[in-house]
């Protein structure tokens, strides 16, 4: 038999030794050994990620998913750090449990996003005059460079070992993460209409009163008018949080 072929019959045993039968030649408690090792390799990373998912499946529970995930995951990067991002694909896209509480996907990528928005590199911020408040609305606003709207089925951000609820509550949850001027992950629960506004903001980079606009239109609101406090409050309150710099100016080719 070709040393490859032992090879891979060695790494199938190692990664799934309950299905996959070690090869002729190897003693049976060093491949235990080494399937540990495996084991502890992938462990030490998921656990220090998703510490919540660990706590609520249990010990046991938490090993037969991370076992799963070894042996039926094939990790498309040999980077250390992006096992978590492995295990969220796997989570995402393999994963079918009946075992497994219905929030555990959306509660992991909660997680997981925690240490996306830590280690992910920051563009660099650009200058920028900062609007006034007397015509905030006139503006738009220059968010931290690394800014990211959530949004679940479940209250992730209120799951725990003592609530976990069996069906989603009838209000999605929006949650804003992002990394403020010391460098610290935050994460804000948004009512619908401030994660729709932001939104709005994110994606068209407009005015704060276009914003208000489009969504009085996307409501039926007959007064646009009406709603532009709560577009200010927002801004305000976002700016003391630290998720917004500044209010900026328009560029000036929008008016031409």
């Amino acid at each position: 038999m070709a040393f490859q072929t032992v090879q891979r019959q060695f790494l199938a045993h190692l990664r799934n030794s309950e299905k996959q039968p070690l090869p002729a030649g190897f003693a049976e408690q060093g491949a235990a050994v080494y399937a540990e090792l495996l084991y502890n390799k992938f462990n030490d990373s998921l656990e220090l990620c998703f510490p919540l998912s660990r706590e609520i499946l249990g010990a046991a529970g938490w090993r037969r998913l991370v076992k799963d995930f070894i042996a039926d995951h094939c990790c498309t990067s040999p980077y250390y750090r992006q096992i978590p991002d492995q295990f969220i694909r796997y989570l995402q896209t393999e994963r079918c449990s009946p075992s497994d509480p219905p929030f555990l996907l959306e509660l992991a990528h909660f997680e997981w996003v925690e240490l996306v928005l830590a280690v992910t590199v920051a563009e660099p911020v650009p200058a920028f005059t900062p609007g006034m408040a007397a015509d905030s609305l006139q503006y738009r606003p220059l968010f931290a460079p690394i800014f990211q709207l959530l949004d679940y089925g479940y209250p992730v951000q209120r799951i725990n070992a003592g609530y976990q609820p069996a069906i989603p509550p009838d209000q999605a949850t929006h949650i804003l993460g992002f990394r403020d001027r010391d460098d610290a992950v935050q994460f804000i629960e948004l009512q619908p209409a401030t994660a729709r506004l932001l939104d709005i903001l994110k994606s068209a980079a407009c005015t704060v009163a276009e914003a208000v606009t489009q969504i009085a239109a996307e409501l039926g609101h007959p007064d646009p008018a009406a709603l532009s406090g709560f577009g200010v409050e927002t801004m305000i309150s976002l700016m003391r949080q630290g998720a917004i710099l500044a209010l900026i100016a328009q560029p000036e080719s929008r008016h031409e």
